[in-house]
């Protein structure tokens, strides 16, 4: 029975994908900062899911945590580096302490997680490491500077090991979703023509890419031709395209009451940590 550790796990695209490896037969480690919520989401799972407390801002229990599960149930096929925050709004008024939040959670967990598994596997010879990235990457928004910022430094750090990592048994697999419906992206309307997405429709696109060997993935795949033909538009024909799409509804948008919430919840549960 393979083993799939997935970070993030208790909640949204993480918790979609537990579910979908489970009936693919994998034994899933859920980690995740809130032990509550982790539990029940293992629980409901049964017998072939199990909790693990994880922050992965935490180099000494990234560590812990591989070594638990190493020892104690076995080596670990699929890492997921899918814990992440999206806090919304012009970056001249968010602090810079949620700055440095967004970097730690979104970019330099993907780094360490990456460094502390990789080892292991490398060793093997065999193993995969999905990075849950953003269309945001690829297309920055405004509203979520610091956010875009770190999901184009995971696309970079995905495709520069991919090379790296060639001919080794270990593979790469960066992930780029749209705006997802989970609580990541409460209370955001998404223009209409790029839409959101499930956490199904993600999770449906990363067993795929499993299945397939694809490393890069956009989701939805009808997307990623738009999405790099902006990169090589001149900035007033892309800014005039976005201010006619609306794409500023996304990370300037949004109920500000909900979208407060949300990042009250978010450094709620990084302070009880």
């Amino acid at each position: 029975m393979p083993i799939a550790v997935i970070t993030g796990g208790a909640r949204g695209i993480g918790q979609q994908l537990a579910v979908d490896l489970v009936a693919r037969g994998y034994r899933v480690v859920i980690a995740d900062l809130d032990d509550t919520v982790t539990d029940a989401t293992a629980t409901s799972l049964g017998p072939a899911a199990s909790a693990v407390h994880l922050d992965v801002t935490d180099r000494e229990n990234i560590t812990a945590v591989i070594e638990h599960v190493e020892t104690t149930i076995g080596p670990v096929d699929l890492w997921i580096n899918n814990a992440g925050i999206m806090p919304t709004g012009a970056f001249a008024a968010q602090s810079i302490d949620v700055a440095r939040a967004i970097v730690d959670v979104d970019y330099t967990s993907v780094i360490e997680a990456t460094g502390a598994i990789l080892p292991r596997m490398l060793e093997r010879g065999s193993g995969t490491i999905v990075n849950m990235a953003s269309a945001t990457g690829i297309k920055p928004l405004a509203g979520v500077a610091a956010y875009s910022g770190a999901k184009a430094a995971v696309i970079a750090f995905s495709s520069a090991l991919r090379r790296e990592l060639r001919g080794s048994g270990v593979r790469i697999i960066v992930v780029m979703p749209n705006l997802v419906r989970t609580a990541l992206g409460a209370g955001i309307s998404p223009p209409a023509l790029t839409g959101s997405l499930s956490a199904a429709e993600v999770s449906r696109a990363v067993l795929r890419a499993l299945d397939r060997g694809t490393f890069a993935v956009v989701v939805p795949r009808r997307l990623a031709p738009l999405l790099h033909l902006s990169a090589l538009l001149p900035v007033r024909l892309s800014d005039w395209i976005d201010d006619r799409v609306g794409s500023d509804r996304i990370g300037l948008g949004g109920d500000p009451a909900t979208r407060a919430a949300y990042l009250a919840e978010v450094l709620a549960r990084r302070r009880r940590e």
